[in-house]
């Protein structure tokens, strides 16, 4: 069993900082502690610290992750206890809903030395203005990327034929469904990101969610083959059968489906294309490129498209790592004046309360 699932609840696209905050924990949630507190004062690590001692209770734990760090955690929920914390900071700022009934602030401001981080506000207030402008140009970089991206789908896109991959999905649905039968209730979807653009370059979390599912299909092929609309074609079939689904979009254009989990089915239904390739020995590949006629491909502007999309997000990264060098040196401003072992004590007492739910 998955002891750990890590996710992405938003990302850096082509449409600047896409949020999905609002589907990290049902509003049926027993209670969701939001960390309010600049950079440097020990989000992460306090969630990171949580999971440690859930994990050892034998709780199965989600892990929300940074696209501006992969290293760093902006939530984690406990599914099994209805219980989550969540990083409730800019640019995925979250106030509560319900306060004092499920939503609480826990304010780690409070245990900073305010003094001597008053003594840096000069230093402050220029490196978050600095840190601030990366954002903007790596998102136009971004949407050019798109506008590149787009054109490579629509190449390959008119030379696919569509009724053939139209008969993969007829067949795929047959097997995934197993002849179940619409109800007269919808199923529900949650969205996610399984992969991300990031300082660190694109990360893929894929293994963490599907590793275990007993049937996968592995869709190959390059952007406009149809992979995407394979996916709404199942996704379609799967709310009609009343089923809840997992929907993983793509980090550059998040409008575009990139996975969907089926779990009640135990099914797995993944694209396989850089950034985010998957192997599976177990899983079964659909090759969506044996319905391109290459022949009709316009392939001298499809590899000049490739080579500057390439190259543009070569400059995205560059702006996330500055962004992130930049990030590091605001937190060295606050982490010598923080009094983390107060903190300690605070988390503590958060591990406490959430195992209390366990009995409820």
């Amino acid at each position: 069993m998955k002891q750990i699932k890590k996710v992405f609840a938003g990302g850096n696209t082509s449409q600047g900082f896409y949020s999905f905050y609002h589907e990290i924990i049902a509003e049926d949630a027993n209670h969701v502690f939001i960390l309010k507190g600049g950079p440097g004062t020990g989000k992460s690590t306090f969630m990171r610290k949580v999971v440690r001692d859930l994990v050892e209770k034998g709780f199965s734990i989600e892990e929300f992750h940074c696209s501006s760090d992969a290293n760093s955690l902006d939530g984690i929920v406990a599914p099994a206890l209805k219980v989550g914390i969540i990083d409730g900071t800019a640019p995925h700022v979250v106030d509560p809903k319900f306060p004092g009934c499920v939503e609480e602030i826990i304010n780690l401001g409070q245990y900073w030395d305010e003094d001597k981080i008053k003594r840096q506000r000069d230093e402050v207030l220029r490196l978050t203005k600095s840190n601030s402008a990366c954002y903007p140009r790596a998102y136009r970089y971004l949407r050019a990327a798109k506008c590149l991206y787009d054109d490579m789908r629509e190449i390959t896109r008119s030379a696919t034929n569509l009724g053939e991959v139209n008969q993969i999905v007829g067949t795929l649905i047959e097997e995934v469904f197993h002849g179940r039968k619409p109800l007269l209730k919808m199923g529900w979807v949650r969205h996610l990101f399984a992969s991300a653009i990031t300082p660190q370059g694109p990360v893929n979390e894929l293994p963490s969610i599907v590793d275990g599912y007993r049937n996968q299909y592995i869709l190959k092929g390059e952007p406009g083959t149809g992979k995407s609309w394979v996916l709404n074609k199942v996704l379609q079939h799967g709310l009609e059968r009343g089923l809840y689904m997992e929907a993983y979009h793509c980090p550059i254009d998040p409008e575009k489906l990139d996975h969907l989990i089926i779990p009640e089915l135990e099914t797995a239904v993944i694209t396989s294309y850089p950034p985010h390739i998957y192997e599976s020995e177990e899983g079964v590949v659909i090759n969506l490129n044996e319905c391109v006629d290459r022949k009709e491909r316009d392939q001298d502007n499809l590899h000049c498209d490739h080579v500057l999309f390439e190259s543009l997000l070569d400059q995205v990264f560059k702006q996330l790592r500055k962004a992130k060098a930049i990030h590091d040196l605001l937190e060295e401003s606050y982490v010598p004046n923080m009094k983390f072992d107060q903190i300690e004590q605070v988390r503590k007492r958060v591990v406490t309360r959430i195992l209390a739910y366990n009995h409820h």
